[in-house]
């Protein structure tokens, strides 16, 4: 049986849905954290598991009779290692046999804060005896509007990225690639992909194929960190809307996502699609 985390959540439910399309003989159950939470779930026929990252009792009895997990990274910042740990821990004391992470994109390189917690839970599935495989993942294509603010209102945008290139790839297509790898995932035993599409460019590329696209003028400014992030302060958003924005501003900045390579496309078996797509089909919906 295939066990997904977070199985409610984005990623989560993506995959499962991949696995039941393309994969309709693989037994796959999703932890969520209540019954009402996996309602819908329940309704596509997936076995519901109750369980949460900050409770290792929950974790251990949902792993019964499991022999494959996806951890999918929490989307809680408090102590994510240790949340990340329980769940290999339970994965461990259960006697799975394969444990799939999707991490960050260059996770053992990045200089980012955002890194840090993606490279230490590797490091505890791989001291954990575990077989494992690694989906490094870059951002999401589907977070591109927000790195836009009001651009497209304004004609103006302000975010950092010190000139560098910048990588995104879909969520549906990231989630298509795990259900891939968990359908087979004897084949990928202690492996790490690199998970991105097969083009980065810079923001001031990303503004001219969105002023061509949304037929409206989007200037670029590549503005300090400490001044985007006072903007966003000044604009009265949320500490954690601000924490997570700023903490991607340095990624991009720091040249983390000027990345590529073609494990996404190995793992879906066609070319992934690109950013520029999803500008044209973000700007004509």
């Amino acid at each position: 049986m295939i066990l997904i985390t977070g199985a409610n959540g984005n990623l989560g439910s993506l995959t499962i849905d991949h696995l039941l399309e393309k994969h309709p003989n693989q037994k796959v159950a999703g932890l969520v954290r209540s019954e009402e939470k996996g309602e819908e779930l329940k309704e596509k026929g997936v076995e519901i598991r109750i369980g949460d990252y900050y409770k290792p009792d929950t974790l251990a009895a949902a792993m019964e009779d499991v022999d494959t997990v996806l951890l999918i990274s929490s989307s809680s910042m408090e102590d994510r290692i240790g949340q990340h740990k329980n769940v290999i821990d339970a994965a461990r004391e259960q006697g799975v046999n394969q444990i799939f992470y999707t991490s960050i994109v260059q996770a053992d390189k990045l200089l980012s804060p955002m890194a840090t917690d993606h490279f230490e839970t590797e490091k505890l599935i791989k001291a954990s005896g575990l077989k494992y495989t690694i989906y490094r993942n870059t951002f999401y294509t589907e977070f591109f509007p927000m790195f836009l603010g009001d651009a497209l209102e304004s004609g103006e945008w302000y975010m950092p990225s010190n000139g560098q290139k910048v990588n995104f790839a879909y969520r549906s297509e990231m989630a298509e690639a795990l259900a891939n790898g968990l359908a087979t995932a004897s084949e990928h035993e202690n492996n790490i992909y690199e998970i991105t599409s097969g083009e980065a460019h810079t923001l001031v590329e990303y503004a001219q194929i969105l002023s061509k696209e949304a037929d409206t003028e989007i200037n670029y400014h590549d503005v300090s960190v400490e001044d985007f992030e006072a903007q966003l302060k000044e604009a009265g958003l949320p500490d954690d809307v601000v924490g997570l924005s700023v903490m991607s501003a340095k990624t991009f900045a720091n040249g983390a996502l000027d990345y590529t390579e073609d494990h996404l496309e190995q793992l879906l078996g066609r070319e992934p699609k690109t950013t520029k797509q999803f500008i044209k089909e973000f700007t004509s919906s």
